[in-house]
């Protein structure tokens, strides 16, 4: 499928012989030098979402000092961690049905400033039930922005360069994971965890005023509505495009697609890429969220100190990020279809090695810490990249809407991901763990292949 933008927003049919032929968006924006303009979009974008990888990763830093200051099993975080999720999976997609309703730009500031003044008030929580009101808050914030920020990368590039801008936007989730743990090894030492909180709510908060002045709107999503005339304009010559008076602009009708409809996404010909997201994102966030969220907890569990637990945490994120870096490269070359699912079944061999590791806190750690960055590396790159997969599957009327049910789903996939983790883990320990992570990820290799609309390879 050749996502040619104007595939999505050309208006059908012959142009009436007297009236002008309409502007095609995508079609300027392909045709046009990156603007500056268009840097500020990305660069804002990007930002709020190095926050929700940040922000996410922070209780998980938090629970081993918490374990001990409150005197609570690791279970009791288990229940915290999961409600959290669940905000995140309702923010998912209602955040999704909303992007495509109001415009990418409203949801992402609102979803920045919700999780950023809950982490904020997370600092001054006294016991595990108003942490768990507190996660509920920042998970639907955390949730709500990821499907607004994907379509904003999308429709912000060039088509054939959207699968690379989306995949290199949501790299940014691995980089503010990385910073988390390097923020934790930094702060819950000395002066501890409420700083921690403090200082990721603070930073979202005033990234999201930065957004409220700054921040522009999809000029794709501008394009639906005639209302939009005058801001699109603007837009536009800021990004260096002349838009006559007379010219006109497609209009909300695209491809039959209703905007922000959930039962469009299961119709003729969108069937096996919805199943196929929805199977996908799943099982990569089950595997995901049990590695990112237990593994400070699993490696203090077994005597490794703080410090080590929260670098591994970073190595996890680091790995991501490097394997979206080569991901382009191999989608580029093979498109999405066989470089996703030759990730996902290396995925299933790393994990299943590491059941054999000997976890010994004795000897060195950083034969373990490179095992695991390699895990991320697979993880995290998965989770990252099926990003570009979505976006090239749905028009611009159903983007925010289809990716939104599809991450929304996956969350679940997190939710459960909390109590699988400790079940695993008293039934079978470190080996079952990773036994666990191995079948979500042989899932994931299952569900890629179901999809049908998959990232072409590059023409050559």
């Amino acid at each position: 499928m050749d996502l040619i933008e104007g595939s999505e927003d050309a208006v059908m049919g012959e142009a009436v012989a007297d009236q002008p032929r309409a502007i095609d968006i995508g079609q300027l924006i392909d045709a046009q030098p990156w603007s500056r303009r268009q840097t500020q979009a990305v660069l804002l974008t990007a930002l709020a979402v190095i926050m929700d990888g940040l922000d996410n990763r922070l209780l998980p830093l938090a629970i081993p000092p918490l374990l001990k200051e409150w005197g609570v099993q690791r279970d009791a975080f288990a229940l915290a961690t999961s409600v959290g999720l669940i905000g995140m999976a309702l923010g998912t997609t209602a955040g999704g049905m909303i992007g495509d309703r109001i415009g990418r730009r409203r949801t992402i500031i609102f979803s920045v400033l919700a999780f950023g003044l809950a982490t904020f008030a997370n600092a001054f929580v006294n016991d595990i039930n108003a942490m768990i009101a507190m996660r509920l808050l920042a998970g639907m914030g955390l949730g709500g922005l990821m499907p607004a920020a994907a379509a904003m990368f999308a429709e912000f590039a060039p088509t054939h360069r959207r699968a690379l801008a989306v995949t290199l936007g949501m790299v940014c989730v691995p980089a503010g994971g990385a910073l988390s743990g390097l923020l934790g090894a930094a702060v819950l030492p000395e002066p501890g965890w409420r700083a921690l909180f403090l200082i990721g709510g603070g930073i979202a908060i005033a990234i999201g005023l930065v957004q409220l002045a700054w921040l522009p709107e999809s000029p794709r999503f501008l394009a639906r509505s005639p209302a939009n005339r005058a801001r699109l304009t603007s837009l536009l010559a800021d990004m260096g495009i002349e838009l006559g008076e007379g010219d006109p602009v497609p209009g909300g009708a695209e491809s039959g697609a209703a905007r922000g409809s959930v039962a469009a996404l299961f119709a003729p010909g969108r069937v096996r890429d919805t199943i196929g997201l929805w199977g996908a994102f799943f099982a990569i966030l089950l595997c995901l969220y049990m590695e990112s969220q237990w593994m400070p907890t699993i490696l203090t569990g077994a005597g490794y100190s703080i410090r080590v637990a929260s670098i591994a945490s970073s190595c996890l994120s680091i790995g991501g990020m490097f394997a979206c870096i080569l991901g382009v490269g191999a989608v580029r070359w093979f498109g999405s279809r066989i470089g996703l699912m030759g990730m996902a079944a290396a995925g299933v061999v790393v994990t299943l090695g590491l059941t054999q590791y000997p976890i010994d806190p004795g000897r060195s750690a950083v034969p373990l810490l490179v095992l695991l960055t390699l895990a991320g590396f697979l993880i995290g790159g998965l989770q990252i990249m099926i990003y570009a997969v979505a976006t090239h599957a749905y028009p611009t009327a159903l983007r925010a809407t289809g990716i939104g049910w599809a991450v929304g789903i996956g969350r679940l996939g997190s939710v459960v991901s909390p109590f699988l983790a400790t079940a695993a883990l008293a039934s079978a320990g470190w080996g079952g763990f990773f036994v666990w992570l191995a079948v979500g990820l042989a899932v994931t290799m299952a569900s890629l292949g179901l999809i049908k609309n998959h990232v072409p390879a590059a023409r050559r």
